[in-house]
């Protein structure tokens, strides 16, 4: 039985309510409540009871957190990217009266643009236009100015949504690809229009919180957690599917904008500004094939980025295990994906990685494929590429479980 209370402090309930997981953000990879569901469950069984704290060190946008303040479990995350901070950030810290936030939004965006200048890079001018760059400019100077950290977080965050629909970033696509018809539309009507989704989000997910549940998030590396040894007993997460994702680059409008730095050395599963140097560097047996041969080991960018990309998740796994409890519990959501038609076995891979590691008794669970996936659908099995249209996702998902 899962007993819960919401943000005003009222007392627990005693009837089980799946947990509300909003939108919040078009970010990619977002978790579905029945795969954490699934994680979870596996993890309070392996424990024998719930655990006190867990860790999600790649946290993204706070899926995982805030499944676990819906369960009144404690929880840290730990993530790179900006963005995704501020959206955890948002969505874990409630605001007082989410329709004062409206409010201001709508009167943000009913002021009239006074600036003819702003100091936008040209690239974002390129994507967004002049007109909107001049509308954005005068937003963030609004926001900047206000005193109430949570409520500025969140503003940002309704701006952030609303720059790829004014742009002429292709529509569906996840990966910048611009749409040579298509022209930038006003930025006031989807700033709008996002803030009263943000909105609808919010209030969904913080009626199922407790306030009395600890939860903490760091900007940080997951090959360098900010954590104590043996501070966690169970770790829940997804991590980066090699290159599938640059976080950085889908979200390049943002980092415009808003003039954040863009850490590319230190992402997991970067596909660019890898030098040759792999000296030392054993591929996983899953991998070996892939890297030798299909992409001539160093020679290639894809085979540099094969050897990167395992090097870091050695890493990490060497640290998850460092700041687990002895005995503790982790839970990897992993997918085994098709290129050019060929399985890229990447469940196994990081399972062996894990063994390696140190941990103990790793096991695989299949994923029935469904609506409910933990990578979305309509992955072409030949390409790899995601499309709308494609019929088939062409995944094999797993959970991974293991004990330190």
């Amino acid at each position: 039985m899962v007993h819960k209370c919401s943000v005003r402090g009222e007392q627990p309930r005693e009837d089980h309510v799946e947990p509300h997981l909003g939108w919040f953000h078009r970010y990619p990879a977002r978790f579905h409540h029945e795969v954490l569901s699934q994680m979870f469950d596996g993890v309070e069984r392996r424990l024998g009871c719930k655990p006190k704290t867990i860790l999600d060190p790649f946290v993204g946008t706070g899926s995982t957190l805030s499944f676990a303040k819906q369960h009144r479990i404690s929880s840290v995350g730990v993530e790179l990217t900006p963005l995704a901070v501020l959206i955890s950030k948002v969505r874990l810290n409630p605001l007082e009266d989410v329709d004062i936030a409206v409010e201001l939004a709508e009167r943000i965006a009913s002021l009239e643009t006074q600036r003819q200048t702003h100091s936008f890079p040209d690239e974002l001018v390129f994507w967004i236009g002049k007109k909107n760059a001049l509308a954005l400019a005068s937003y963030l100077a609004r926001i900047a100015r206000l005193q109430d950290a949570k409520l500025k977080r969140w503003l940002f965050l309704a701006v952030s949504s609303a720059l790829r629909p004014s742009s002429r970033w292709l529509v569906g696509s996840i990966k910048p690809q611009v749409d040579p018809e298509r022209k930038p539309s006003t930025i006031n009507r989807h700033f709008l229009r996002c803030a009263r989704m943000l909105k609808r989000d919010c209030e969904a997910e913080w009626a199922e919180y407790c306030d009395t549940v600890e939860t903490r998030i760091y900007r940080g590396n997951a090959q360098s957690l900010p954590l104590s040894n043996a501070s966690v007993e169970a770790i829940i997460t997804s991590p980066p599917y090699e290159t599938m994702y640059d976080y950085f680059d889908v979200h390049r409008l943002s980092y415009l904008a808003f003039g954040w730095n863009c850490e590319l050395q230190k992402q997991i599963g970067r596909s660019k500004h890898i030098e040759r140097d792999g000296e030392g560097f054993e591929a996983p047996r899953h991998m070996v094939n892939w890297y030798r041969d299909e992409y001539r080991a160093e020679a290639t960018l894809d085979g540099r980025a094969l050897r990167a990309y395992f090097v870091s998740m050695r890493r990490h796994l060497m640290e998850a295990r460092r700041v687990l409890r002895q005995n503790g519990v982790v839970a990897y959501a992993v997918a085994n994906t098709f290129r050019n038609g060929r399985k890229f076995a990447l469940a196994l891979a990081l399972s062996d990685a894990m063994r390696q590691a140190g941990f103990q008794q790793v096991e695989l669970v299949r994923r029935e494929n469904s609506h409910r996936r933990i990578l979305p659908a309509g992955r072409d099995r030949q390409t790899g590429r995601f499309s709308s249209s494609a019929p088939d996702a062409g995944v094999e998902e797993y959970l991974i479980f293991a004990r330190r």
